[in-house]
């Protein structure tokens, strides 16, 4: 297998969400906000419930999330990493999430995400970790981080199966919380209420 030595800076464009708070504007257009939550199983998945506010539509443009970027958390105690399937109108990341935009004649974004996921690169990045009240990996640290990266049609022949590995898990996890639901339904009826 061909593979080069890279730095993620040398992959694409990074950058740090915004602060969100510099564009609030109270007649702009209504955004919703990617956070943390967002980055589950490979992919970026927007739910209803997300937090949305109102901003200067022409500078939270500037920051709209489109397909094919990966959305990295840097926060937390572990690194975690998305996909953007497919453009989503009206949404901005948080200043929790980084931005990443792979070069397409580099790096496949599946690629990217399943191995900054893995559990080989969050033993890597443990101790780049820094911060007292909030931990997280300081962007230029990351940027600076290397990774061996094989050529792209080794790269996309890995993501197909890490993909379908990802669908799978999710399948898996929509029968067990049907189960679990349904469990919960059958033994309700044996709980004492307290009368009030």
């Amino acid at each position: 297998m061909s593979q080069r030595t890279l730095t993620l800076g040398d992959l694409g464009e990074l950058k740090q969400g915004p602060t969100l708070s510099r564009f609030l504007e109270p007649a702009g257009s209504e955004y919703r906000i990617l956070q943390i939550s967002n980055l589950r199983d490979l992919t970026v998945q927007p739910h209803e419930d997300d937090r949305k506010e109102f901003l200067d539509g022409p500078r939270a443009a500037e920051h709209a999330v489109q397909a094919g970027q990966i959305l990295i958390s840097l926060r937390g105690s572990a690194l975690k990493a998305a996909v953007v399937e497919q453009d989503l109108p009206d949404t901005v990341v948080s200043n929790s999430l980084t931005t990443l935009v792979p070069r397409p004649d580099l790096a496949d974004p599946y690629f990217l995400a399943a191995l900054l996921n893995s559990a080989h690169m969050q033993q890597r990045v443990t101790p780049l970790f820094t911060g007292i009240t909030v931990q997280g990996i300081p962007l230029a640290k990351f940027r600076k981080l290397a990774i061996h990266l094989p050529v792209l049609s080794e790269q996309q022949k890995l993501a197909r199966v890490l993909r379908a590995l990802a669908e799978y898990r999710r399948a898996v996890q929509g029968v067990l919380t049907l189960r679990e639901e349904e469990i919960e339904a059958h033994l309700q009826p044996f709980v004492v209420q307290e009368n009030v």
